[in-house]
């Protein structure tokens, strides 16, 4: 994002100027398709029928609904933060939903959603990073909170299973943005140097279904 840069007209002259979501229904079926999926790969995650934990299926719904309560109270009934608040929750449990008791999933995930809130007006109205979909935040920042709190709420003394080191999560986490950062840079400060990763203005006003797939998201679109 850095790299890229913020879209034609989303700060000029110092001041933000948010552009709105285009279509809510669109956002709350993406955040719910990826919320069922998420029992999918997540539970599956053990790799075989034999290993399948209900732990880990009841951690994943009490953090995705300590997301959205979460969510819901910080973003002010947003529907944009709701939803994400869903996604920050399970994002958050993935780590530790073999580890923690039902009790500290729903509080890791209603963090994460705190987390993603705040973090997503600080990078967009003080960093001014135009962060489209909030990912850093929501993957970036709460993945590296889901790692620590696995750390955390994976202890006996808080209701989970024990076997964890808080010290060795928080470690980890901290390495994992280190070799994101890193390598992040890297790979896209090549690809910005060479082939370039940004759309000519009349393409990105144009957008990039019609500039590069030739289609239009939108039936106003093919009246031309």
């Amino acid at each position: 994002m850095l790299l890229l840069g913020a879209r034609k007209g989303r700060y000029s002259h110092g001041r933000s100027t948010p552009l709105p979501i285009s279509n809510i229904p669109f956002l709350a079926l993406g955040s719910w398709i990826l919320a069922v999926g998420w029992f999918g790969f997540n539970v599956m995650s053990a790799g075989n029928l034999e290993k399948i934990s209900g732990l880990v299926a009841v951690n994943s719904l009490m953090a995705m609904v300590g997301g959205v309560l979460a969510a819901l109270v910080a973003g002010k009934n947003d529907p944009g933060f709701v939803h994400n608040g869903a996604l920050a929750g399970l994002i958050a449990v993935c780590a530790g939903s073999d580890l923690m008791h039902p009790l500290g999933a729903l509080a890791t995930g209603a963090i994460a959603a705190v987390i993603f809130v705040y973090g997503f007006q600080f990078e967009q109205e003080r960093l001014k990073i135009d962060d489209v979909l909030g990912v850093w935040p929501l993957h970036g920042v709460i993945g590296t909170w889901g790692g620590i709190a696995a750390g955390i709420f994976g202890q006996t003394w808080l209701g989970g299973i024990g076997s964890v080191s808080f010290v060795s999560q928080l470690a980890g986490s901290l390495l994992a943005v280190l070799f994101a950062v890193a390598s992040g840079f890297l790979v896209y400060g090549v690809l910005a140097k060479t082939v370039g990763i940004r759309l000519h203005e009349e393409d990105e006003f144009s957008g990039p279904d019609l500039a590069i797939h030739k289609i239009g998201a939108y039936p106003e679109d093919h009246i031309r």
